[in-house]
């Protein structure tokens, strides 16, 4: 398995697209759970969209992201292939025994 940053360009938000997005995060969500998607990152000002994606080649990265519910309003879309991508583990909390 690869890790892919996709670099993904937005226009301005509008009604159509503020409809969409509640099935794109659920799409995001389960994407996570599955192990897709590593990373997942919007600009402040909603211009721009980072996700590191995981597949077998670039191919199969880029065919995850034409099935985005959002793809429609891209405007751009770059892709990367990363060398390798770290992340922070999510801290467990301690387990008390008492």
């Amino acid at each position: 398995m690869g890790a892919f940053l996709f670099q993904l360009e937005l226009p301005e938000f509008d009604e159509s697209l503020f409809a969409v997005i509640p099935v794109h995060r659920a799409q995001v969500n389960k994407l996570f759970s599955e192990g897709r998607i590593l990373s997942y990152s919007v600009a402040e000002n909603r211009s721009m969209v980072w996700c590191v994606i995981n597949a077998e080649d670039e191919q199969e990265a880029m065919e995850l992201v034409l099935k985005f519910p959002l793809y429609q309003f891209f405007t751009d879309v770059t892709c990367h292939p990363l060398l390798f991508h770290n992340n922070q583990p999510a801290m467990m909390p301690t387990i008390s025994l008492n």
